[in-house]
C-alpha cells in the first residue's frame, strides 16, 4: 500500500508541476459521468485530480475496493500526445500505478 500511496503523491506532484492541478472543482454533475474517465465531461488531467486521486485516496484509508486491474497508462499517453504536452514524469507514475495494481492482485500478492 506504502508504493502506491508514493505513486499517487507522484501524480499529483506532477499534475502540479504541469501546472495542470485546479484550484476550481468542476461542477458535480460533471463529476458523477458515467463514461469512463468522464471523457464526455472533463479533461484527463481533470479526471486525474477530482476522481481518479480522491477514489485511490479512499481506497487507501478503507483498505477496500482496489481496481481488479488498471490500464490509465494507454488514455493518459495518448491524450498527453495529441494535447502536446511533454508528461514524461506523469506517464511514468501512470504506468507504475498500472503495474502495482497488477502486482497487487497476482496471486499470492494481497497481503501487500
Amino acid at each position: 500500500m506504502k508504493q502506491l500511496e508514493d505513486t499517487l503523491n507522484v501524480i499529483e506532484k506532477e499534475l502540479r508541476a504541469l501546472n495542470l492541478w485546479e484550484t476550481a472543482q468542476p461542477p458535480i454533475h460533471d463529476l458523477q459521468s458515467q463514461m469512463p474517465f468522464c471523457y464526455d465531461t472533463l479533461r484527463l488531467p481533470q479526471w486525474l485530480q477530482w476522481v481518479f486521486l480522491p477514489r485511490c485516496q479512499q481506497i487507501l484509508r478503507t483498505r477496500q475496493g482496489i481496481p481488479e486491474k488498471s490500464d490509465i497508462y494507454t488514455i493518459a499517453e495518448y491524450y498527453f500526445s495529441e494535447a502536446g504536452i511533454d508528461a514524461e514524469g506523469l506517464l511514468i507514475a501512470i504506468r507504475r500505478f498500472d503495474t502495482l495494481i497488477a502486482e497487487w492482485n497476482s496471486p499470492g500478492k494481497q497481503e501487500h
